[in-house]
C-alpha cells in the first residue's frame, strides 16, 4: 500500500492507482480498498489517472511498480498532481493535513482489511502488466 503525494488539491477527491485493468493486481485488494474508503474518508475517486492511456502513465512511477512487476498485489493512493509539483513551493506549509489524515486513515483502514483477512488478497488471474 503506497502512498504518494497524499496531501493537496480538494479535499473531498482521491485516486486510487492499480483498481482498473489492466493495472489492477488484485480484486480482493481493491475491494477492501472500496470497502474502506467507503466506512471512512468516503473520497470521490478520480479514475482517469489509472487508464493505461493517461498521459502522465503515473502507475508506472511509484513506489509500488516493483511489487507489482514481482505479482504481489499493490496499489498506490493519491491526491494527484498540483500545480506546485516539483517547484520550490511544493514544501509542507502547503500540505492540507485535514486531507492528509484523512488519506492516511484510509490506507490504515485499507492496511487493517488485509491483515486481518482469513487470506492475503489473490492475485487476479493471468495478470499482466502492459509494459
Amino acid at each position: 500500500l503506497n502512498g504518494d503525494m497524499i496531501g493537496r488539491n480538494h479535499p473531498d477527491s482521491a485516486a486510487l492507482l492499480g483498481s482498473q485493468a489492466p493495472h489492477r493486481s488484485s480484486s480482493d485488494l481493491v475491494n477492501m480498498a472500496m470497502e474502506a474508503n467507503a466506512e471512512g474518508p468516503q473520497f470521490k475517486l478520480d479514475t482517469l489517472w489509472d487508464k493505461p492511456t493517461h498521459v502522465e502513465g503515473w502507475f508506472f512511477r511509484s513506489d509500488h511498480l516493483p511489487y507489482a512487476r514481482l505479482n504481489i498485489p499493490s496499489l498506490m493512493y493519491t491526491t494527484l498532481l498540483h500545480p506546485d509539483y516539483h517547484t520550490p513551493q511544493d514544501n509542507a506549509q502547503n500540505i492540507e493535513y485535514e486531507k492528509l489524515l484523512k488519506m492516511t486513515q484510509w490506507i490504515y483502514r485499507t492496511a487493517w482489511k488485509v491483515v486481518n483477512a482469513d487470506r492475503r488478497p489473490a492475485l487476479e488471474p493471468n495478470f499482466k502488466l502492459e509494459r
